[in-house]
């Protein structure tokens, strides 16, 4: 991966001896030539000045810059503590003795940290705290960037990061001999702080046997690194990853095509105009859709990462996901939305299922078992039946718990989120193509292998049918509570259809479609094997499938003309 990143770098990229930085106001402390501080002054942040501003952050906190330019600290302070103005002049003097050792030709500046302070705290007074301000220096005029020392100093000090696991080996990405360091990756989620991490111990000296990255190849990926978080850096339901391509042949003109696609905006939103919406993974996403019609001559990481203060932590990885598979994955997706009447299925349906344990949770912990599925389904590898269906089922259960009216849909999302990963690892198949009649659809449904099943799923189905006639004469549906929140057992799930049919009776509601769905049903569990062995989350899920999909199933059993006066 990180050659990926390293190639993005190099071919279209442009490595700067500074770092981007945002901020929405410039203090600047000026300095004349001889070092006398003549006074602050607060301009607009311009992007056009970063290399002025020449903002470089360093590999630690103390200070967190390579030079003095830095964001400045603002808020209140603890009694006794220094204030977050003095604490970033402090570290913008530590960061420009630095420089000044580094490099003699560094000008000189004295700077007064007291009364600098009331200068600042002065010119800041009417700015709402909320705007982030960058602190940095102006000597005779000219902003660091523009003097020659602090270019040196910079490079010198850029060079010493990594001192002390420095070394001469084969650097891991370009597989040159030269030196190297294990202390410089451009990713926070490798460090040799810790024990786990270091050849040999706590020695750093020889940390860089485990990861040798050559300066030059950690520019390159410094700045592919910054294009994809610019460019290809997506969200999903609060899940940050960086979609990464990797190429295989180096056919430069298809390599260019591509490029273009995911690196300039127009060339994007062009090609994407001409095509229908498909999104895959969340709103932003149609990327994946071009990228699906490519050939395999490049494939993709899927870098899935969490920022943890100073450090990151690979949430999951996807790698050599290839266009072939991506088409693969968008096939599935459309024979599911075609099948159950959805309208737009993605990776945003399968999130809803697999975030919380309780919806009425503030933050999401099953976020874990969300990325499993997403690699699993991403790679064809099969998920646990047992597994799929127990989360899914929870929320089914929550759904018709709260007497929620759209409990329908979240059934059929749920029946969606089950097609879609036995699509993925090809464990059923879907054919296209209409359906003969409601025996072909139940044959040819991929989730009713069994007679169980389909009487199950039928059994369901009626008890919809009630349930909505029930609403239409009482306007409530007090018939749920027989379904015992779908924790029913085998006998209880026997009981329910010739109880179902008794109250169709006495609304006047069981005519030839219903005595249809009763027979089929009945006919299905008589050939069921005696003692269904089936836990009871299987039984009760196959049975909320069917209430789930009764519009689908009213396609077949009532006459087009009057259906609705058929169904109410």
């Amino acid at each position: 991966m990180l050659r990926a990143v390293k190639e993005i770098g190099l071919r279209f990229g442009e490595v700067k001896p500074y770092d981007e930085v945002k901020a929405d106001k410039v203090l600047v402390l000026n300095f004349d030539e001889r070092g006398d501080f003549t006074g602050a002054e607060l301009e607009g942040f311009e992007r056009e000045k970063l290399s002025k501003y020449l903002y470089k952050e360093a590999k630690g906190k103390n200070p967190p810059t390579l030079t003095p330019t830095l964001p400045l600290g603002r808020g209140k302070s603890r009694p006794g503590e220094k204030s977050p103005t003095m604490k970033s002049l402090g570290n913008l003097e530590k960061a420009f003795d630095s420089c000044k050792r580094e490099e003699d030709s560094v000008p000189m500046i004295n700077l007064e940290k007291e009364s600098i302070e009331n200068v600042i705290e002065d010119l800041l007074r009417d700015i709402p705290r909320k705007e982030r301000v960058l602190l940095t220096i102006r000597i005779g005029g000219k902003y660091i960037g523009e003097i020659e020392g602090f270019r040196k100093a910079l490079e010198k000090l850029t060079m010493k990061e990594g001192e002390e696991s420095k070394g001469v080996a084969v650097c891991s990405v370009c597989l040159e001999e030269k030196e190297v360091s294990g202390d410089i990756s451009p990713y926070k989620f490798y460090t040799i702080d810790k024990p786990g991490y270091i050849s040999g111990g706590f020695d750093k000296s020889i940390a860089y046997k485990n990861f040798p990255l050559c300066y030059e190849c950690k520019r390159y990926i410094e700045e592919g690194r910054r294009l994809i978080e610019k460019k290809l850096t997506f969200n999903l339901s609060g899940l940050r990853y960086q979609l990464i391509p990797e190429f295989i042949v180096g056919r430069e003109e298809l390599v260019r095509e591509v490029m273009e696609v995911l690196f300039n905006d127009e060339v994007r939103k062009l090609k994407l105009s001409e095509r229908e919406r498909r999104v895959l993974l969340s709103d932003e996403e149609e990327i994946l859709d071009l990228l699906s019609e490519e050939g395999d001559f490049l494939s993709l990481n899927l870098l899935f990462i969490e920022s943890q203060q100073s450090a990151e932590r690979i949430l999951l990885h996807l790698q050599d996901i290839y266009p072939s598979r991506l088409k693969q994955l968008f096939e599935a997706k459309e024979k599911v939305e075609k099948l159950l009447d959805l309208e737009n299925f993605t990776y945003r349906t399968v999130y809803r299922f697999f975030s919380k344990s309780d919806p009425s949770k503030r933050t999401p912990d099953l976020q874990k078992y969300f990325l499993e599925i997403v690699d699993r389904t991403f790679r064809g590898i099969k998920v646990e039946e047992g597994f799929l269906i127990r989360f899914l089922l929870r929320r089914i259960r929550d759904s018709i718990k709260r007497s929620e009216e759209g409990y329908a849909r979240v059934i059929r999302e749920a029946f969606g989120v089950f097609l879609f990963v036995k699509l993925c690892s090809g464990e059923v198949e879907m054919r296209n193509g209409a359906f003969d009649n409601l025996e072909d659809f139940l044959t040819r449904l991929p989730a009713l292998d069994t007679d169980l099943k389909r009487g199950l799923f039928l059994i369901g189905a009626l008890t919809e049918r009630l349930l909505r006639a029930q609403k239409t004469e009482r306007g409530s549906k007090p018939f749920l509570k027989k379904l015992k929140g779908l924790k029913m057992g085998e006998n209880d799930l026997k009981g329910i259809l010739p109880e179902v049919r008794i109250k169709l009776e006495e609304y006047g509601k069981y005519g030839a479609g219903e005595d249809k769905l009763f027979k089929l049903a009945s006919e299905y569990l008589s050939r069921a094997p005696q003692g269904w062995n089936m836990s009871v989350e299987e039984m009760n899920f196959y049975f909320a499938l069917g209430m789930g999909m009764f519009d689908k199933i009213a396609e077949f059993i009532y006459k087009k003309e009057g259906s609705h006066e058929e169904q109410t």
